[in-house]
């Protein structure tokens, strides 16, 4: 997925995420002609996603028009994520739109949001933590419910189909 040198620049910014003890996972989507990939624990209480990629192996033809329209639609029906998406940057020629959650949450010490990136063939979801203290970004776990990290595979699934 090709980035806007803006997000480029974000993106390089954000440390990896303390992930240990997460399982990672990797599924065949016959139905796309793509792969799913990330990383995630399971405790009593729901899911923790580090993060996950969905991705298609062969190219679709997709204008940005329709792009901007997916990213809108996705950003309508992902309700469930405590937070509100929005779009908050977009590439017309690298086709590429970045949902991130506005109002982000913030206490003394952070500010968190949900982060996904939208590519022509390519979407990816995780959670980013700003620590105020030191200055730094770094992706944290995103806590779900099974129910919602299948609501979330499955939307994810549509906006890339």
């Amino acid at each position: 997925m090709k980035l806007s040198r803006k997000a480029k620049r974000y993106d390089d910014s954000v440390l990896p995420g303390e992930f240990q003890g997460f399982e990672t996972f990797h599924q065949t989507d016959i139905e796309l002609d793509g792969t799913l990939d990330g990383f995630l624990r399971r405790a009593e209480g729901g899911v923790q996603l580090g993060e996950m990629v969905l991705e298609r192996h062969v190219p679709k033809k997709l204008s940005f028009a329709k792009l901007k329209t997916k990213a809108e639609k996705l950003s309508e029906q992902v309700d469930y994520l405590k937070e509100r998406l929005e779009i908050v940057d977009h590439d017309r020629r690298g086709m590429y739109i970045q949902l991130r959650s506005l109002p982000p949450y913030k206490d003394d010490t952070q500010i968190q949001f949900n982060e996904i990136s939208i590519g022509k063939n390519k979407i990816v979801v995780k959670r980013i933590a700003f620590y105020r203290k030191d200055e730094v970004k770094q992706q944290v776990p995103l806590q779900l419910s099974e129910l919602e990290l299948k609501r979330l595979l499955f939307d994810i699934r549509q906006a890339i189909a």
